[in-house]
């Protein structure tokens, strides 16, 4: 019987968690949107003047060089997750399931460099589901291939539209060992050990830079007998530990965690799972002890940074959107230009989700180019947003 999945703690929410979604028309379209109800509940992102508030995504806003001018409001937030009608979703959305001598495996929605592409496996077909339209089947062939330092029975990539996604082996077998772990996934390799935080990762704990990842990962060698712990009740409490953030191209991962206790526990949700280990407090303590003693202290990094304004023109390449609705002064506004170069930010025009001179908010990876007349060339999504008493609230 398969353990039941959990949601990132950092990173990105599963996306087999957002079923059973209720369907809403857009006017004047033919198509349908469904709205995921699960992630409806959630994701409450919260801005107060200077103070960034986590949500469970991980996901704030975090104006660019804000330096006093806004004045004091918060954006609270139901964000819905859509599932697009099928000529709206990107390659990596449409074909998420292949089968590969005799292993299931499902796609992680990441892309991964050809750094890490390794031998042809071959041709094969790759199944998706189209939601909207009553679960159609689609499938197409596309190419696999081995990833360096990770065993084929785990992880394997596949190349569509000449980029390569990371798919994961979608079957709950845990490791009896951490050893075990090690022995088909190269961890020091593919997971580099930098940021993290005392205690859990919000914008109030202190956050810490790592100098070196090394020692960490020649105290986890010592610990290959460490035994896997079944125990989905198993929750940080009150425990002393540091949560490190784990962004991984070759795992598939963005910004999850691992945590290291005090009591003598690993535990991470790098492998859709809860994996959990008890390396033991010797092992934990001389960890903890190297981190805290070469590392320096570093400003919060937020999950995804967010930029939020009124839409003040669309093009077919780029969205203006001007944020001096928000600022003490509004002469002191800035214009964004998003760029409309993916199909994850240009489909919200398209489908006219947003428009000419709504208040939106608008999520982006990466960093501003102000050189560019602060363009934003990562923009991944754009809700609605509404502004009262002084409050910019999306509604649900």
């Amino acid at each position: 019987m398969k353990t039941p999945r959990i949601a990132n703690a950092i990173g990105q929410i599963d996306d087999d968690l957002v079923a059973g979604a209720a369907k809403c028309k857009t006017k004047n379209k033919k198509h349908w949107l469904k709205w995921g109800s699960l992630a409806a509940c959630f994701a409450v992102l919260v801005i107060a003047g200077a103070a960034i508030l986590p949500s469970l995504f991980r996901e704030n806003v975090t104006p660019e060089g804000t330096n006093g001018r806004y004045k004091d409001f918060s954006i609270q937030a139901s964000e819905s997750a859509i599932v697009w009608p099928w000529e709206y979703q990107t390659v990596y959305e449409k074909y998420r399931n292949v089968e590969i001598d005799g292993i299931e495996y499902h796609g992680k929605g990441r892309a991964v460099s050809e750094a890490w592409i390794g031998e042809r496996i071959g041709n094969y077909t790759v199944v998706g589901y189209d939601e909207v339209n009553n679960g159609k089947k689609y499938s197409a062939e596309f190419e696999a291939y081995a990833l360096k330092d990770i065993a084929q029975s785990q992880f394997i990539a596949v190349k569509m539209e000449d980029s390569y996604y990371v798919f994961q082996n979608d079957e709950y077998a845990p490791p009896n060992t951490l050893g075990e772990l090690m022995d088909v996934v190269n961890l020091s390799e593919v997971v580099e050990l930098q940021r993290f935080s005392e205690g859990d990762n919000s914008p109030d704990s202190k956050h810490f830079a790592l100098s070196s990842d090394d020692y960490v990962w020649e105290v986890l060698s010592e610990c290959k007998n460490a035994p896997f712990v079944e125990d989905q009740t198993w929750t940080v409490g009150d425990r002393s530990y540091l949560s490190f953030t784990i962004t991984s191209e070759a795992l598939g991962v963005y910004k999850v965690a691992l945590y290291v206790t005090e009591d003598g526990y690993l535990w991470t949700n790098a492998f859709n799972w809860q994996y959990l280990f008890n390396i033991g407090e010797d092992a934990a303590s001389r960890i903890i002890h190297y981190a805290k003693e070469n590392s320096t202290e570093v400003e919060y990094e937020p999950y995804r940074n967010s930029v939020a304004g009124t839409i003040i023109k669309i093009t077919e390449e780029y969205i203006l959107v001007d944020d001096s609705i928000l600022c003490k002064n509004p002469a002191d506004g800035i214009t964004y230009k998003v760029l409309l170069n993916d199909l994850r930010i240009s489909r919200y025009v398209d489908y006219g989700i947003v428009k000419v001179g709504d208040t939106v908010q608008i999520s982006y990876e990466g960093e501003i180019d102000e050189t560019s007349g602060n363009t934003i060339a990562g923009a991944i999504s754009a809700f609605k947003a509404t502004i009262s008493d002084g409050d910019v609230l999306i509604p649900e």
